[in-house]
Protein backbone atom coordinates (compact mmCIF):
# COMPACT_ATOMS: atom_id res chain seq x y z
CA UNK A 1 0.00 0.00 0.00
CA UNK A 2 1.71 3.42 -0.89
CA UNK A 3 1.86 6.10 1.44
CA UNK A 4 -0.71 9.26 1.19
CA UNK A 5 -0.84 11.81 3.78
CA UNK A 6 -4.38 13.17 2.37
CA UNK A 7 -5.50 9.55 3.57
CA UNK A 8 -3.92 9.15 6.54
CA UNK A 9 -5.41 12.52 7.84
CA UNK A 10 -8.43 11.57 6.98
CA UNK A 11 -8.12 7.86 9.05
CA UNK A 12 -6.86 9.73 11.88
CA UNK A 13 -10.20 11.99 12.25
CA UNK A 14 -12.11 8.39 11.74
CA UNK A 15 -10.32 7.09 14.52
CA UNK A 16 -11.56 9.75 16.63
CA UNK A 17 -14.75 9.80 14.91
CA UNK A 18 -15.73 6.16 16.72
CA UNK A 19 -15.89 7.91 20.01
CA UNK A 20 -18.32 10.80 19.35
CA UNK A 21 -20.32 8.14 17.06
CA UNK A 22 -19.96 5.41 19.60
CA UNK A 23 -19.14 2.80 17.05
CA UNK A 24 -16.94 -0.28 17.30
CA UNK A 25 -15.21 -0.47 13.84
CA UNK A 26 -14.87 0.60 10.25
CA UNK A 27 -13.49 -1.81 7.61
CA UNK A 28 -11.85 0.33 4.87
CA UNK A 29 -11.02 0.04 1.26
CA UNK A 30 -9.61 2.57 -0.59
CA UNK A 31 -8.11 2.22 -4.56
CA UNK A 32 -6.98 5.17 -6.50
CA UNK A 33 -5.54 4.75 -10.24
CA UNK A 34 -4.74 0.23 -10.11
CA UNK A 35 -3.06 1.01 -6.62
CA UNK A 36 -4.41 -0.25 -3.24
CA UNK A 37 -3.97 2.99 -0.98
CA UNK A 38 -5.32 1.67 2.14
CA UNK A 39 -7.00 -2.14 2.86
CA UNK A 40 -7.38 -2.03 6.69
CA UNK A 41 -9.78 -1.46 9.34
CA UNK A 42 -9.83 1.19 12.19
CA UNK A 43 -11.39 0.00 15.98
CA UNK A 44 -12.33 -3.27 17.68
CA UNK A 45 -15.03 -5.55 16.78
CA UNK A 46 -16.29 -6.05 19.89
CA UNK A 47 -16.30 -2.60 20.99
CA UNK A 48 -13.92 -3.59 23.56
CA UNK A 49 -9.97 -4.54 22.89
CA UNK A 50 -10.10 -6.62 20.12
CA UNK A 51 -8.63 -4.68 16.90
CA UNK A 52 -10.54 -5.24 13.63
CA UNK A 53 -8.04 -5.34 10.28
CA UNK A 54 -8.17 -6.17 6.81
CA UNK A 55 -9.61 -9.23 6.84
CA UNK A 56 -12.04 -9.01 9.48
CA UNK A 57 -15.57 -10.10 8.13
CA UNK A 58 -18.86 -7.72 7.71
CA UNK A 59 -21.68 -8.33 6.25
CA UNK A 60 -22.31 -5.33 3.53
CA UNK A 61 -26.36 -6.13 2.95
CA UNK A 62 -27.41 -4.59 -0.13
CA UNK A 63 -23.95 -3.34 -1.52
CA UNK A 64 -24.05 -7.13 -2.69
CA UNK A 65 -27.03 -6.26 -5.34
CA UNK A 66 -24.20 -5.06 -8.09
CA UNK A 67 -22.53 -8.53 -7.34
CA UNK A 68 -26.36 -10.24 -8.42
CA UNK A 69 -26.44 -8.01 -11.10
CA UNK A 70 -22.99 -8.73 -12.13
CA UNK A 71 -24.00 -12.75 -12.06
CA UNK A 72 -26.23 -12.05 -14.57
CA UNK A 73 -24.29 -9.60 -16.50
CA UNK A 74 -21.66 -12.21 -16.64
CA UNK A 75 -24.19 -15.19 -18.08
CA UNK A 76 -25.48 -13.03 -20.57
CA UNK A 77 -21.65 -12.55 -21.59
CA UNK A 78 -21.79 -16.22 -22.32
CA UNK A 79 -24.80 -15.39 -24.17
CA UNK A 80 -27.05 -17.81 -21.47
CA UNK A 81 -29.52 -14.81 -21.02
CA UNK A 82 -30.65 -10.96 -22.91
CA UNK A 83 -31.35 -8.71 -20.33
CA UNK A 84 -34.22 -7.70 -21.85
CA UNK A 85 -35.71 -10.88 -22.62
CA UNK A 86 -39.18 -11.54 -20.34
CA UNK A 87 -38.27 -13.59 -17.59
CA UNK A 88 -41.10 -15.77 -18.40
CA UNK A 89 -39.22 -16.90 -20.99
CA UNK A 90 -36.65 -18.89 -18.83
CA UNK A 91 -38.84 -19.29 -15.88
CA UNK A 92 -42.27 -20.52 -17.34
CA UNK A 93 -43.89 -20.97 -13.65
CA UNK A 94 -42.99 -17.26 -12.88
CA UNK A 95 -46.39 -15.41 -11.71
CA UNK A 96 -47.15 -12.22 -10.49
CA UNK A 97 -50.20 -10.65 -8.88
CA UNK A 98 -50.45 -8.70 -12.16
CA UNK A 99 -51.14 -10.58 -15.66
CA UNK A 100 -49.24 -8.01 -17.73
CA UNK A 101 -46.15 -7.32 -15.66
CA UNK A 102 -46.00 -11.47 -15.36
CA UNK A 103 -45.55 -11.36 -19.14
CA UNK A 104 -43.96 -8.40 -20.20
CA UNK A 105 -40.98 -7.69 -17.08
CA UNK A 106 -37.06 -8.48 -17.98
CA UNK A 107 -34.40 -8.89 -15.72
CA UNK A 108 -33.47 -5.15 -16.47
CA UNK A 109 -36.89 -4.25 -14.82
CA UNK A 110 -36.29 -6.05 -11.59
CA UNK A 111 -32.61 -5.00 -11.37
CA UNK A 112 -33.60 -1.13 -11.66
CA UNK A 113 -36.68 -2.06 -9.31
CA UNK A 114 -39.15 -0.36 -11.50
CA UNK A 115 -41.03 -3.90 -11.73
CA UNK A 116 -44.01 -1.89 -9.95
CA UNK A 117 -43.43 -4.12 -7.11
CA UNK A 118 -43.35 -2.38 -3.59
CA UNK A 119 -41.53 -3.41 -0.68
CA UNK A 120 -43.56 -6.38 1.03
CA UNK A 121 -40.82 -7.16 3.27
CA UNK A 122 -42.67 -8.84 5.88
CA UNK A 123 -43.94 -11.07 3.11
CA UNK A 124 -40.47 -12.66 3.70
CA UNK A 125 -38.44 -11.01 6.56
CA UNK A 126 -38.24 -12.96 9.47
CA UNK A 127 -41.12 -15.57 7.84
CA UNK A 128 -39.31 -18.24 7.87
CA UNK A 129 -40.58 -19.09 3.86
CA UNK A 130 -38.30 -21.02 1.53
CA UNK A 131 -36.84 -19.75 -1.36
CA UNK A 132 -39.42 -21.79 -3.45
CA UNK A 133 -42.23 -20.05 -0.94
CA UNK A 134 -41.73 -17.02 -1.38
CA UNK A 135 -41.46 -17.46 -5.32
CA UNK A 136 -44.82 -18.73 -5.15
CA UNK A 137 -46.27 -16.36 -3.23
CA UNK A 138 -45.36 -13.74 -5.52
CA UNK A 139 -48.45 -14.45 -7.34
CA UNK A 140 -50.57 -12.92 -4.07
CA UNK A 141 -48.50 -10.01 -3.75
CA UNK A 142 -50.14 -7.12 -5.44
CA UNK A 143 -48.10 -4.13 -7.17
CA UNK A 144 -48.89 -0.35 -6.20
CA UNK A 145 -47.93 1.10 -9.96
CA UNK A 146 -47.97 0.65 -13.08
CA UNK A 147 -44.82 -1.39 -14.99
CA UNK A 148 -41.61 0.65 -15.46
CA UNK A 149 -43.52 4.20 -14.30
CA UNK A 150 -42.07 4.36 -10.67
CA UNK A 151 -38.92 3.68 -9.12
CA UNK A 152 -39.23 1.21 -5.81
CA UNK A 153 -37.08 -0.40 -4.07
CA UNK A 154 -37.99 -4.24 -3.01
CA UNK A 155 -35.87 -6.81 -2.04
CA UNK A 156 -38.26 -9.03 -4.36
CA UNK A 157 -37.06 -7.80 -7.44
CA UNK A 158 -33.70 -9.11 -6.32
CA UNK A 159 -35.26 -12.50 -4.97
CA UNK A 160 -36.06 -12.56 -8.79
CA UNK A 161 -33.57 -11.78 -9.93
CA UNK A 162 -31.66 -14.81 -7.54
CA UNK A 163 -34.30 -17.16 -9.14
CA UNK A 164 -33.09 -16.51 -13.03
CA UNK A 165 -29.65 -16.46 -11.93
CA UNK A 166 -30.62 -20.22 -10.79
CA UNK A 167 -32.71 -21.33 -13.79
CA UNK A 168 -30.60 -20.43 -16.23
CA UNK A 169 -27.12 -21.74 -14.81
CA UNK A 170 -28.39 -24.52 -12.95
CA UNK A 171 -26.58 -23.89 -9.85
CA UNK A 172 -27.76 -22.49 -6.31
CA UNK A 173 -27.38 -18.99 -6.55
CA UNK A 174 -24.74 -18.87 -3.73
CA UNK A 175 -22.60 -21.38 -5.09
CA UNK A 176 -22.74 -19.36 -8.42
CA UNK A 177 -21.91 -16.14 -6.89
CA UNK A 178 -18.96 -17.92 -4.98
CA UNK A 179 -17.63 -20.12 -8.07
CA UNK A 180 -18.29 -17.90 -10.79
CA UNK A 181 -17.77 -14.62 -9.42
CA UNK A 182 -16.35 -13.80 -6.13
CA UNK A 183 -13.07 -16.72 -6.29
CA UNK A 184 -12.40 -15.27 -9.72
CA UNK A 185 -12.11 -12.02 -8.53
CA UNK A 186 -9.35 -13.36 -5.84
CA UNK A 187 -12.01 -12.80 -3.43
CA UNK A 188 -11.10 -15.57 -1.04
CA UNK A 189 -11.96 -14.76 2.23
CA UNK A 190 -15.53 -13.41 1.65
CA UNK A 191 -18.87 -15.99 2.15
CA UNK A 192 -22.13 -15.80 0.62
CA UNK A 193 -23.39 -18.29 3.61
CA UNK A 194 -24.72 -16.22 6.85
CA UNK A 195 -23.59 -19.31 8.80
CA UNK A 196 -20.00 -19.02 7.66
CA UNK A 197 -19.94 -15.60 8.98
CA UNK A 198 -20.84 -16.72 12.33
CA UNK A 199 -18.23 -19.68 12.69
CA UNK A 200 -15.81 -17.47 11.58
CA UNK A 201 -13.63 -16.08 14.50
CA UNK A 202 -12.47 -12.85 12.46
CA UNK A 203 -15.95 -10.86 12.10
CA UNK A 204 -17.01 -8.05 13.58
CA UNK A 205 -20.28 -8.23 16.32
CA UNK A 206 -23.12 -6.32 15.26
CA UNK A 207 -24.61 -3.42 17.03
CA UNK A 208 -27.31 -1.06 17.35
CA UNK A 209 -28.08 2.04 19.77
CA UNK A 210 -29.86 1.23 22.79
CA UNK A 211 -32.98 3.74 22.81
CA UNK A 212 -34.51 2.98 20.09
CA UNK A 213 -34.30 5.50 16.71
CA UNK A 214 -31.65 7.28 18.77
CA UNK A 215 -28.12 7.94 18.94
CA UNK A 216 -25.88 7.27 22.28
CA UNK A 217 -25.50 3.91 24.39
CA UNK A 218 -25.07 1.24 22.32
CA UNK A 219 -26.02 -2.94 22.69
CA UNK A 220 -24.41 -5.86 20.97
CA UNK A 221 -27.55 -7.29 18.95
CA UNK A 222 -28.02 -11.39 17.35
CA UNK A 223 -26.79 -11.54 13.39
CA UNK A 224 -29.44 -11.40 11.28
CA UNK A 225 -30.51 -15.05 10.57
CA UNK A 226 -33.56 -15.96 8.39
CA UNK A 227 -35.34 -19.24 10.34
CA UNK A 228 -35.03 -20.99 6.80
CA UNK A 229 -31.36 -21.18 6.73
CA UNK A 230 -30.18 -24.80 7.43
CA UNK A 231 -27.35 -27.33 6.16
CA UNK A 232 -28.52 -31.01 6.25
CA UNK A 233 -26.82 -34.26 6.57
CA UNK A 234 -25.74 -34.84 2.97
CA UNK A 235 -24.08 -31.31 3.17
CA UNK A 236 -26.34 -29.60 1.48
CA UNK A 237 -26.99 -25.71 2.33
CA UNK A 238 -29.66 -24.25 2.32
CA UNK A 239 -28.88 -20.26 2.53
CA UNK A 240 -30.95 -17.09 3.06
CA UNK A 241 -34.11 -17.05 1.03
CA UNK A 242 -33.44 -13.31 -0.33
CA UNK A 243 -29.76 -14.50 -0.80
CA UNK A 244 -29.46 -12.36 -3.61
CA UNK A 245 -30.39 -9.25 -2.36
CA UNK A 246 -27.29 -8.67 -0.05
CA UNK A 247 -25.82 -12.08 1.38
CA UNK A 248 -22.22 -10.91 0.65
CA UNK A 249 -19.47 -10.77 3.70
CA UNK A 250 -16.31 -9.41 3.07
CA UNK A 251 -13.77 -7.63 4.45
CA UNK A 252 -11.64 -5.15 2.82
CA UNK A 253 -8.80 -7.14 1.49
CA UNK A 254 -11.53 -8.36 -0.79
CA UNK A 255 -13.43 -5.52 -1.23
CA UNK A 256 -10.33 -4.02 -2.98
CA UNK A 257 -10.91 -6.61 -5.20
CA UNK A 258 -13.72 -5.78 -6.08
CA UNK A 259 -13.40 -1.87 -6.97
CA UNK A 260 -10.57 -2.80 -8.67
CA UNK A 261 -12.86 -5.08 -11.09
CA UNK A 262 -15.61 -2.80 -11.71
CA UNK A 263 -13.14 -0.12 -12.36
CA UNK A 264 -11.35 -1.56 -14.48
CA UNK A 265 -14.80 -2.13 -16.34
CA UNK A 266 -15.29 -6.56 -15.62
CA UNK A 267 -11.78 -7.68 -16.36
CA UNK A 268 -10.52 -9.70 -13.25
CA UNK A 269 -6.76 -9.80 -14.49
CA UNK A 270 -6.02 -10.50 -18.07
CA UNK A 271 -8.91 -12.00 -18.41
CA UNK A 272 -12.91 -10.19 -19.49
CA UNK A 273 -14.74 -11.98 -16.95
CA UNK A 274 -17.67 -9.69 -18.23
CA UNK A 275 -18.04 -7.68 -21.14
CA UNK A 276 -17.47 -4.02 -20.84
CA UNK A 277 -20.77 -3.01 -23.15
CA UNK A 278 -22.68 -4.97 -19.77
CA UNK A 279 -20.40 -3.41 -16.89
CA UNK A 280 -21.50 0.40 -18.48
CA UNK A 281 -24.77 -0.74 -18.69
CA UNK A 282 -25.04 -2.21 -14.99
CA UNK A 283 -23.96 1.76 -14.10
CA UNK A 284 -25.74 3.29 -16.97
CA UNK A 285 -29.01 5.24 -15.31
CA UNK A 286 -32.17 3.95 -15.52
CA UNK A 287 -34.92 5.59 -13.48
CA UNK A 288 -34.35 9.04 -12.23
CA UNK A 289 -34.82 9.66 -8.24
CA UNK A 290 -34.21 12.94 -7.95
CA UNK A 291 -31.62 14.93 -5.91
CA UNK A 292 -28.71 14.71 -3.00
CA UNK A 293 -30.92 14.82 0.00
CA UNK A 294 -28.56 15.46 3.00
CA UNK A 295 -25.35 15.44 0.80
CA UNK A 296 -26.34 17.72 -1.95
CA UNK A 297 -25.30 20.02 -3.24
CA UNK A 298 -21.88 18.11 -3.60
CA UNK A 299 -23.70 15.01 -4.42
CA UNK A 300 -26.60 14.87 -6.47
CA UNK A 301 -28.79 13.79 -9.44
CA UNK A 302 -29.50 10.26 -8.13
CA UNK A 303 -30.36 7.98 -10.24
CA UNK A 304 -30.60 4.09 -10.05
CA UNK A 305 -29.06 1.85 -12.25
CA UNK A 306 -28.71 -1.82 -12.45
CA UNK A 307 -27.81 -2.86 -8.76
CA UNK A 308 -26.17 0.82 -8.07
CA UNK A 309 -26.95 4.33 -7.44
CA UNK A 310 -25.45 6.69 -9.79
CA UNK A 311 -24.76 10.72 -8.79
CA UNK A 312 -23.01 13.52 -9.69
CA UNK A 313 -20.48 14.17 -7.21
CA UNK A 314 -19.21 17.62 -7.80
CA UNK A 315 -19.09 17.55 -11.31
CA UNK A 316 -17.97 13.83 -11.63
CA UNK A 317 -20.27 10.34 -12.08
CA UNK A 318 -19.98 9.04 -9.30
CA UNK A 319 -21.84 5.27 -8.53
CA UNK A 320 -22.36 3.63 -5.38
CA UNK A 321 -24.83 1.90 -3.48
CA UNK A 322 -25.60 1.43 0.41
CA UNK A 323 -26.58 -1.75 2.60
CA UNK A 324 -27.91 -1.99 5.89
CA UNK A 325 -28.61 -5.46 7.63
CA UNK A 326 -28.67 -6.28 11.56
CA UNK A 327 -26.27 -4.48 13.51
CA UNK A 328 -23.77 -3.24 10.21
CA UNK A 329 -24.47 -0.18 7.67
CA UNK A 330 -21.70 -0.43 4.29
CA UNK A 331 -21.16 1.71 1.66
CA UNK A 332 -19.50 1.23 -1.94
CA UNK A 333 -18.73 3.79 -4.37
CA UNK A 334 -16.34 4.78 -7.39
CA UNK A 335 -15.74 7.39 -9.93
CA UNK A 336 -14.88 5.74 -13.09
CA UNK A 337 -13.66 8.88 -14.62
CA UNK A 338 -11.14 9.25 -11.56
CA UNK A 339 -10.18 6.25 -10.32
CA UNK A 340 -10.84 5.97 -7.51
CA UNK A 341 -12.75 3.33 -5.15
CA UNK A 342 -13.79 3.20 -1.85
CA UNK A 343 -15.67 0.84 0.23
CA UNK A 344 -16.47 1.33 4.27
CA UNK A 345 -18.69 -0.94 6.74
CA UNK A 346 -19.47 -0.46 10.15
CA UNK A 347 -20.66 -2.65 12.97
CA UNK A 348 -23.53 -0.35 13.60
CA UNK A 349 -26.89 -0.62 12.63
CA UNK A 350 -28.37 2.26 10.09
CA UNK A 351 -25.24 4.39 10.56
CA UNK A 352 -24.21 7.16 7.94
CA UNK A 353 -20.81 6.96 9.81
CA UNK A 354 -19.60 5.23 6.95
CA UNK A 355 -20.76 7.53 4.13
CA UNK A 356 -19.00 10.22 6.23
CA UNK A 357 -15.85 8.28 5.99
CA UNK A 358 -16.27 7.76 2.34
CA UNK A 359 -16.93 10.92 1.31
CA UNK A 360 -13.61 12.12 3.65
CA UNK A 361 -11.53 10.23 1.98
CA UNK A 362 -13.42 10.85 -2.13
CA UNK A 363 -12.73 14.42 -0.91
CA UNK A 364 -9.05 14.20 0.25
CA UNK A 365 -8.37 12.21 -3.27
CA UNK A 366 -9.82 14.67 -5.24
CA UNK A 367 -8.33 17.47 -3.03
CA UNK A 368 -11.89 18.95 -1.89
CA UNK A 369 -12.03 20.40 1.78
CA UNK A 370 -15.56 22.34 1.72
CA UNK A 371 -17.53 20.62 4.22
CA UNK A 372 -17.42 18.06 7.57
CA UNK A 373 -18.75 15.38 6.20
CA UNK A 374 -18.92 13.53 10.16
CA UNK A 375 -20.70 16.71 11.51
CA UNK A 376 -23.01 17.09 9.05
CA UNK A 377 -24.38 13.45 8.18
CA UNK A 378 -24.17 12.94 12.38
CA UNK A 379 -27.04 15.57 12.29
CA UNK A 380 -28.60 13.60 8.94
CA UNK A 381 -28.80 10.41 10.86
CA UNK A 382 -30.41 12.09 14.23
CA UNK A 383 -32.37 13.47 11.67
CA UNK A 384 -33.54 10.16 9.99
CA UNK A 385 -34.10 8.76 13.05
CA UNK A 386 -36.52 11.26 13.68
CA UNK A 387 -38.17 11.12 10.29
CA UNK A 388 -38.50 7.34 10.33
CA UNK A 389 -40.52 7.08 13.77
CA UNK A 390 -42.83 10.08 12.61
CA UNK A 391 -43.80 9.00 9.28
CA UNK A 392 -44.33 5.25 10.66
CA UNK A 393 -45.96 6.27 14.06
CA UNK A 394 -48.25 9.11 11.40
CA UNK A 395 -50.28 5.93 10.15
CA UNK A 396 -52.71 5.87 12.81
CA UNK A 397 -53.16 9.63 13.11
CA UNK A 398 -53.89 11.06 16.56
CA UNK A 399 -55.82 9.09 19.23
CA UNK A 400 -58.91 9.81 19.80
CA UNK A 401 -60.07 10.34 23.44
CA UNK A 402 -62.24 8.75 25.74
CA UNK A 403 -62.69 5.73 23.56
CA UNK A 404 -62.87 2.08 23.97
CA UNK A 405 -62.97 -1.51 22.36
CA UNK A 406 -66.14 -2.29 20.82
CA UNK A 407 -65.20 -6.31 22.15
CA UNK A 408 -64.15 -7.57 25.07
CA UNK A 409 -60.22 -8.59 24.50
CA UNK A 410 -60.82 -11.84 24.22
CA UNK A 411 -62.85 -11.39 20.89
CA UNK A 412 -59.72 -9.69 19.25
CA UNK A 413 -57.51 -13.13 19.76
CA UNK A 414 -57.22 -15.49 17.31
CA UNK A 415 -55.10 -16.57 13.92
CA UNK A 416 -55.28 -14.02 11.19
CA UNK A 417 -54.26 -15.31 7.34
CA UNK A 418 -53.02 -13.32 4.59
CA UNK A 419 -52.35 -14.87 0.65
CA UNK A 420 -48.39 -14.81 0.48
CA UNK A 421 -47.62 -13.93 4.40
CA UNK A 422 -46.90 -15.65 7.66
CA UNK A 423 -49.66 -15.84 9.70
CA UNK A 424 -50.67 -13.09 12.43
CA UNK A 425 -51.12 -14.33 15.88
CA UNK A 426 -53.03 -11.91 18.43
CA UNK A 427 -52.59 -13.40 22.36
CA UNK A 428 -55.33 -12.42 24.91
CA UNK A 429 -53.38 -13.11 28.11
CA UNK A 430 -53.99 -11.09 31.63
CA UNK A 431 -55.78 -8.67 30.27
CA UNK A 432 -53.75 -7.56 27.38
CA UNK A 433 -52.86 -8.23 24.05
CA UNK A 434 -49.91 -9.18 22.53
CA UNK A 435 -48.91 -9.83 18.76
CA UNK A 436 -47.11 -12.28 16.93
CA UNK A 437 -45.95 -11.86 13.51
CA UNK A 438 -43.18 -13.21 11.70
CA UNK A 439 -40.93 -14.55 14.87
CA UNK A 440 -41.21 -11.35 16.39
CA UNK A 441 -43.36 -10.29 19.36
CA UNK A 442 -44.78 -7.33 20.98
CA UNK A 443 -47.34 -6.21 23.79
CA UNK A 444 -50.48 -4.39 22.25
CA UNK A 445 -51.86 -0.89 24.22
CA UNK A 446 -55.17 0.46 22.69
CA UNK A 447 -54.74 3.23 20.63
CA UNK A 448 -58.85 4.21 19.63
CA UNK A 449 -61.98 1.95 19.35
CA UNK A 450 -60.34 -0.85 17.25
CA UNK A 451 -57.30 -0.02 16.64
CA UNK A 452 -54.40 -0.47 19.08
CA UNK A 453 -50.49 -0.46 18.62
CA UNK A 454 -46.78 -2.05 19.59
CA UNK A 455 -45.16 -1.23 22.41
CA UNK A 456 -42.24 -3.11 21.19
CA UNK A 457 -40.49 -2.67 17.86
CA UNK A 458 -41.50 -5.28 15.02
CA UNK A 459 -38.33 -5.71 13.30
CA UNK A 460 -37.02 -2.50 11.29
CA UNK A 461 -40.76 -1.08 12.68
CA UNK A 462 -40.61 1.48 15.56
CA UNK A 463 -43.13 1.04 17.91
CA UNK A 464 -46.24 2.46 17.74
CA UNK A 465 -47.36 0.38 14.66
CA UNK A 466 -50.85 1.02 14.01
CA UNK A 467 -53.01 -2.73 14.27
CA UNK A 468 -56.19 -1.73 13.29
CA UNK A 469 -58.95 -4.47 13.83
CA UNK A 470 -62.44 -4.67 11.83
CA UNK A 471 -65.71 -6.59 12.32
CA UNK A 472 -67.92 -8.70 9.91
CA UNK A 473 -71.42 -7.69 9.25
CA UNK A 474 -72.87 -9.87 12.07
CA UNK A 475 -70.42 -7.75 14.52
CA UNK A 476 -67.94 -9.95 14.92
CA UNK A 477 -64.26 -9.61 14.96
CA UNK A 478 -62.53 -11.20 11.81
CA UNK A 479 -59.80 -9.21 10.66
CA UNK A 480 -56.62 -6.97 10.99
CA UNK A 481 -55.12 -4.49 8.87
CA UNK A 482 -51.41 -3.76 8.97
CA UNK A 483 -49.59 -0.98 6.49
CA UNK A 484 -46.74 -2.10 6.49
CA UNK A 485 -44.28 0.48 4.27
CA UNK A 486 -44.31 4.15 3.25
CA UNK A 487 -44.45 3.62 -0.50
CA UNK A 488 -47.23 5.88 -2.24
CA UNK A 489 -50.50 4.14 -2.96
CA UNK A 490 -49.98 0.82 -0.70
CA UNK A 491 -52.53 -0.47 0.81
CA UNK A 492 -52.98 -2.20 4.21
CA UNK A 493 -52.51 -6.06 4.51
CA UNK A 494 -55.67 -7.14 5.61
CA UNK A 495 -55.59 -10.65 7.66
CA UNK A 496 -58.57 -12.56 7.66
CA UNK A 497 -59.35 -14.65 11.13
CA UNK A 498 -58.85 -18.05 10.53
CA UNK A 499 -62.40 -19.92 12.16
Amino acid sequence: MNENKPLQSVLDAARAQLAVWNIASASIAVVKDGETLFAGAIGTKDHKEDPADGLTLYPIASCSKAFTATALALLATEGKLDFDTPIREYMPDFRLHDDYATEHLTIRDFLSHRSGLPRHEFAWYGTGFSRPQLMRNLKYLPLNAPVRYRWQYSNFNYLIAGALIEAVSGMPFEEFLLNKLLKPLGMDHSKVYGADLRAAENRALPFDYAEEYKMGEVKQIPYYESPAESEGEDGARVGDPTAAAGCVVSCATDMVRWLEFNLNRGKAGDEQLVSEELMDLIATPHMFLGGGDSFAPQRSSESYGLGWSIYQYRGRKMVEHGGNINGFSSTTSWLPNDKIGVFVSVNQNASMFGDAIAHSIIDALLDEADTDWYDRLYKANEEMYRQIVEVLRSFAGTPLPDTTPSHPLADYAGTYEAPGYRRVLIICEDGKLTLDFNHFTSPLKHFHYDVFATEEPLGEFPSGLAINFGTSPAGKIDTVSLLLGTEQDLAPIVFRKKE
